[in-house]
């Protein structure tokens, strides 16, 4: 009987071989593999995949992306549900459904999957996970805004929170661009990451958002402050992350909507940062 469990440190480089096998058609390295479980913002003694051993052989593997996230009531555990794979001769016995038990199983832990593939939508289901969000606000630039954004945010430091800050630091070296827009009762922060996913226009994808209240009071003014005016693009934000009653230009439904366990988190407050999503330059759907 096949054996699961957490992955040993020492294993860890036979679970990035495992993986760079098993995907050979994905668009990134071994060195892609190597960063998604190098367990970047973990502390000592956090998980970075889950695996399934058969007389010693990998024969299944669930990467995992953990961090330590600093909200108003203090630290939170999270972790990010990233790739999975189960050898053919071992599907169709639960064992991708007893992979992720083992994770879900902390009440505590926040688990996210962000990018799950359409023919694993039942596993999700089947270990309790709950729709994050199925829709997205979209805004086109309208004209001219009369608020200023910043995206160099040098000498713009004091405009962010404590936690934005290390927010900033700890995504530097990634591909996210850090936005603060002046509005009349305060900077607006978010963490934008601007993708080609339609040939028609690009889209500037926000991953954080810092005051929901504050976005849905000036979401014209800031989408026409963010969104270039030399070429086609919008702005998207996850419905979670808005204030009721703010009016986009028009709403779309997320192709597979983004999945989570709460542990000790609203909906509003999970993000799509510290995850292998900005770790491999995704794009969400």
């Amino acid at each position: 009987m096949a054996e699961i469990r957490f992955a040993r440190p020492d294993e860890r480089e036979a679970v990035v071989q495992f993986m760079f096998e098993r995907f050979p058609r994905v668009r990134w390295s071994i060195e892609g593999w190597r960063m998604l479980l190098s367990g970047r913002w973990a502390q000592e003694g956090d998980p970075f995949a889950v695996v399934v051993c058969d007389q010693g052989a990998l024969v299944g593997v669930l990467g995992l992306v953990m961090s330590r996230r600093q909200m108003d009531f203090g630290a939170v555990k999270v972790c990010n549900m990233t790739s999975w794979y189960v050898d053919k001769a071992y599907r169709g016995q639960g064992v991708g459904q007893k992979v992720m038990q083992l994770v879900t199983a902390d009440p505590d832990l926040t688990c996210t999957n962000l990018s799950s593939a359409r023919g694993a939508l039942g596993v999700v289901a089947n270990v309790g996970l709950q729709v994050l969000d199925d829709t997205r606000f979209v805004w086109e630039r309208s004209g001219p805004s009369p608020l200023s954004v910043h995206t160099d945010l040098k000498g713009e430091e004091g405009a962010l929170s404590a936690r934005e800050r290390q927010i900033v630091k700890d995504h530097a070296d990634l591909d996210l661009r850090p936005v603060v827009v002046d509005t009349p009762d305060g900077p607006c922060f978010m963490m934008v990451w601007v993708k080609q996913k339609v040939d028609e226009y690009l889209t500037h994808e926000v991953m954080y958002l810092g005051n929901r209240t504050l976005f849905g009071r000036y979401a014209r003014e800031i989408a026409d402050a963010v969104l270039p005016d030399d070429h086609a693009a919008v702005l998207s934000v996850d419905s979670r992350f808005v204030a009721e009653g703010t009016t986009p230009d028009r709403t779309e439904p997320i192709p597979v909507p983004r999945f989570y366990s709460p542990g000790n988190l609203p909906p509003e407050d999970v993000d799509h940062l510290y995850s292998e999503i900005v770790l491999l330059g995704m794009k969400l759907y």
